[in-house]
């Protein structure tokens, strides 16, 4: 949950100056996390018993899920605390986005969305998933990251390709967490795009992990480079990366990706599928564009078009830093949690009793 340290770090904030405190449990923190934690937090394993005891102790107002339906505590741990008349707000998409058709899935999601006292989904796009008699207890928090966390980057385009000794003179940008064989980010399907350009001054950047030596066996070694995993606590190097950029690209799961692509004014190009919610922030033809699932032919003729045309790049660039600014803000999310959490009538009035005290 590292990159959920800086929002949580916000939420904690803006909470505390409406009277609530902000606490978070989690099973465990990444290793990796270079944000300092502004909120009260402990790592429990994710048992019932050890939940139950937790929250035995904190005795919250209200406790917020943010589980998988794998993740099995979630089930007694829901049941007790309805029995103990504690108010339980679900924070998820609605459905599992990687397979939303599964009837098992969507019985299991609704009966979570019936017994929860509010839903909060990642973005309006999810509400089909739930069912209309909970649409009055369901609100928005539009996924996002801290945008503050970003520094300004005064080196210029080519000091940054010389300090990572980047060779090209168009770069696409692809960073995340990859998976084996390119997983569900799909960089397998980029590698084959850029196996197949023959103009070496047209060059593709991978940061991230789960690109096996396999993976990168492949690769086009003259416009395909890889840089491992980047890490740092104040977001410099790999804002130096997008800043040096020229095109963002993950063809499968965009993820976050792409907030942080359009925050710093990269096109995105990906194909349609099974996309989570953040895809909604790309408008084709606009900020990037979408191609069909799986048709790297497509993939590459629309990365070649944008690498090409530096007018329609600038265009959309512009499209894409615009568009985030106004709909990811890290305000309009807290907005949906704090929305949320005032529409439950046992909630306000306990907040009703405490601003009078």
């Amino acid at each position: 949950m590292h990159y959920r340290v800086s929002v949580y770090n916000y939420f904690a904030r803006r909470l505390k100056n409406i009277g609530w405190e902000f606490i978070v449990r989690s099973n465990a923190l990444q290793k990796e996390n270079p944000h300092s934690i502004e909120f009260d937090f402990k790592e429990v394993p994710f048992t019932f018993s050890k939940y139950k005891e937790e929250i035995n102790e904190l005795n919250p107002d209200v406790v917020i899920f943010f589980l998988h339906l794998k993740d099995t505590v979630i089930w007694p741990l829901l049941h007790w605390l309805k029995l103990k008349k504690i108010p339980v707000i679900n924070w998820n998409k609605g459905a599992n986005l990687d397979n939303p058709d599964s009837k098992l899935r969507y019985i299991l999601f609704n009966y979570i969305h019936g017994m929860c006292d509010g839903l909060i989904l990642y973005s309006q796009h999810e509400m089909k998933y739930v069912r209309p008699k909970y649409h009055s207890k369901t609100f928005f928090a539009n996924n996002t990251v801290n945008f503050s966390d970003f520094p300004e980057i005064k080196e210029t385009k080519k000091q940054i390709k010389d300090e990572f000794n980047i060779p090209f003179e168009k770069v696409v940008l692809s960073v995340g967490r990859m998976g084996v064989s390119g997983g569900r980010k799909k960089i397998d399907h980029l590698i084959e795009v850029f196996n197949d350009i023959k103009n070496d001054q047209y060059g593709l950047v991978i940061v991230g992990s789960g690109v096996n030596d396999g993976l990168l066996k492949n690769s086009n070694n003259k416009n395909v480079l890889y840089l491992g995993e980047i890490y740092d606590a104040k977001n410099i190097q790999i804002s130096k990366l997008f800043k040096m950029a020229d095109l963002f690209s993950i063809p499968g799961h965009v993820g976050l990706g792409l907030v942080q692509a359009f925050y710093w004014g990269l096109p995105m190009v990906t194909e349609d599928g099974l996309q989570p919610p953040e895809i909604h922030y790309l408008i084709n033809g606009r900020n990037g564009f979408i191609v069909p699932n799986n048709d790297i032919g497509e993939l590459k003729n629309k990365i070649i078009y944008l690498l090409e045309n530096d007018k329609v790049r600038s265009e959309f660039s512009k499209n894409a830093r615009t568009d985030i600014l106004k709909n990811a803000s890290i305000e309009n999310m807290f907005m949906g949690f704090k929305n949320c959490i005032e529409s439950i009538p046992q909630l306000a009035q306990n907040q009703k009793t405490r601003s009078n005290t």
